[in-house]
């Protein structure tokens, strides 16, 4: 979920832009003339980013990745897509969108999240295992065995 936290300089108010993904943060610090004034790619760390910040005080604002595309798209560069470019955009329009609201952490859909999280895992290793037996069994039995293996079947033809 792109988010901003907003602070106040002498140049006036200056928006951090977070373009937020599984494996790494990008920040883009965009100041009121819709100008980046730096940007950074950190490696995410433990806890939604959300929860995070709110726990720092800090005001998250939901930025909707479609108001975001269409910033990204009306501006020069003609959208082309980067994390840093995404997060840009998420600052511009954070500085000129009305109406945002405030990003509101829920803990069942935290807890959903992970959970979908760890099947997906475990799906993952199930396939990589049933392939490397398949592989293995290949191997092993000349006549070859059925595309759905199961332990069961292997068991069988060994």
């Amino acid at each position: 979920m792109p988010s901003r936290r907003s602070t106040k300089t002498a140049s006036g108010q200056v928006i951090i832009a977070v373009d937020p993904h599984k494996v790494s943060w990008t920040a883009v610090a965009v100041d009121s003339r819709l100008q980046p004034l730096d940007a950074v790619r950190v490696p995410v760390s433990r806890g939604p980013l959300t929860s995070r910040l709110a726990d720092d005080g800090i005001e998250v604002i939901d930025v909707s990745a479609k108001l975001a595309r269409r910033v990204r798209l009306l501006s020069t560069g003609h959208g082309r897509k980067s994390d840093e470019a995404d997060a840009l955009s998420v600052g511009v329009a954070a500085h000129t969108a009305d109406r945002l609201h405030t990003a509101r952490v829920e803990e069942a859909v935290a807890a959903l999240r992970t959970l979908t999280e760890h099947r997906d895992d475990l799906v993952r290793t199930r396939t990589q295992t049933v392939n490397r037996l398949h592989a293995l069994m290949t191997k092993l039995v000349p006549a070859g065995l059925p595309r759905k293996l199961t332990a069961d079947t292997a068991a069988a033809a060994l």
